[in-house]
């Protein structure tokens, strides 16, 4: 059986291309690219198909209402070899998805709660004296990093719900965003990972990453008992790398310095006493104490 013969409309095509050719949204492209009248009319079927595409993108408030077929995609032409071609990319909306996506993914968040990912420095309380000089010193060093310039970190103590976590948290999104890659963590229970770790042959690799990564946070230290192989084989060389190296690394606690070098000797002898504050030296060479 023989296909039947398809016969353009010329009236119709002539009124489809006039409207086009019209078009608010396509002048400025027409007129950008010098494209003619005939041009028009040859590309009248990918110039229709923007058309109606680009009108789904019009009432859009944001990617859960988004009615394209790509999802978050919005349809652009390109004029090349005297052709108009239809090609689509990321919108607005979908462009801060993934730079969401990729901050979340340069801030590894380890038992840690979820508001972790939401804190910002821009919602940080200055209800304080207090607390404006603990911003205005994060902001320094942030704007220290930015430059390129090594920074020292802060150990953060005080009672509980005065902010620490939610601080270390904040400060860790800031640090993603000046590129920056970042492991924050519950140091009780990444203490507990590493003990178990060593079933699975993993704990050398995952020591190197907390001394390697650009900005550790541990939330927390000192908020359980600490065995002596923890103190002496884990947290001592981590500590020790990262100061030799100049690397940021903040710290939480409920503990002041010094008290924080009892709980680490773990006991009244004499070596115990000398390692629990050699820690702590190490913590106040990387960083500045701040009491909340």
């Amino acid at each position: 059986m023989k296909p039947l013969p398809y016969k353009p409309n010329p009236e119709l095509i002539e009124t489809l291309s006039d409207k086009v050719s019209e078009d608010p949204k396509l002048k400025d492209f027409f007129i950008q690219h010098d494209i003619s009248y005939e041009i028009i009319k040859e590309n009248l079927n990918t110039l229709l198909i923007y058309q109606n595409e680009s009108k789904r993108c019009d009432p859009c408030e944001g990617l859960h209402v988004c009615q394209q077929d790509v999802r978050g995609h919005k349809p652009v032409l390109v004029y090349e070899n005297n052709q108009i071609r239809l090609h689509y990319q990321a919108c607005e909306y979908e462009q801060d998805a993934l730079k969401k996506r990729e901050l979340e993914q340069r801030v590894h968040a380890l038992y840690m709660p979820k508001m972790i990912y939401h804190a910002s420095l821009s919602d940080f309380h200055l209800d304080s004296q207090l607390r404006k000089d603990l911003y205005h010193k994060i902001m320094s060093a942030m704007n220290q990093m930015k430059l390129g310039e090594s920074i020292k970190g802060l150990y953060l103590y005080g009672p509980y719900q005065k902010g620490k976590t939610y601080t270390l948290g904040a400060i860790a999104n800031h640090c993603s965003v000046l590129g920056k890659r970042v492991i924050i963590t519950y140091y009780p229970d990444l203490v507990r990972e590493l003990k178990s770790s060593i079933r699975d042959g993993s704990l050398e690799s995952r020591i190197q990453a907390l001394k390697e990564v650009d900005v550790l946070l541990l939330d927390d230290i000192g908020g359980d008992a600490m065995s002596e192989w923890v103190r002496d084989e884990i947290l001592g060389p981590i500590l020790q790398h990262r100061l030799l190296d100049e690397m940021p690394t903040y710290f939480s606690s409920n503990l002041s310095p010094d008290d924080l070098a009892k709980t680490l000797a773990g006991g009244t002898q004499q070596s115990d006493l000398i390692k629990g504050y050699r820690i702590v030296e190490r913590i106040k060479a990387l960083t500045e104490s701040f009491k909340m």
